[in-house]
């Protein structure tokens, strides 16, 4: 899946824009997946569904909305934005959608990892 390497973020928000951009066709930091954030002179952290193996996102759906499949998928459909999945997540990678109060899930761009790909400095790879 993905490895974060803070250390290397100079929180340009690239990933952010590109994220958003590939979901919504907007460019808008609030509506991505992945969150880069930090109170300068830390080290920025980057929050982003690391496909962890407990899956307590999916777990924790009181409406069996999420599954795992090669990344995770939502079904708006049986979605009732309760926001579970984002309290259970233990890295903090999922997020609610200020317009659609829907959360917003890593699906790797379906394979694409077009966060990895516009990265500049490589804070963002793909899992090896």
């Amino acid at each position: 899946m993905i490895d974060i390497r803070p250390v290397r973020c100079t929180e340009c928000q690239i990933c952010m824009q590109i994220c958003s951009w590939m979901h919504f066709g907007e460019n808008s930091t609030k509506r991505s997946r992945i969150i880069v954030g930090a109170e300068w002179p830390e080290i920025p952290t980057i929050q982003i569904c690391l496909a962890c193996k407990d899956r307590e996102c999916v777990q924790a759906c009181p409406h069996v909305a999420l599954h795992w499949n090669q990344w995770l998928e939502l079904n708006e459909a049986l979605c009732d934005s309760c926001g579970s999945c984002v309290e259970a997540c233990p890295v903090n990678g999922i997020h609610m959608d200020p317009i659609t109060d829907l959360p917003l899930t890593c699906d790797t761009c379906e394979g694409e990892f077009q966060c990895v790909q516009w990265c500049p400095t490589q804070a963002i790879e793909r899992k090896k």
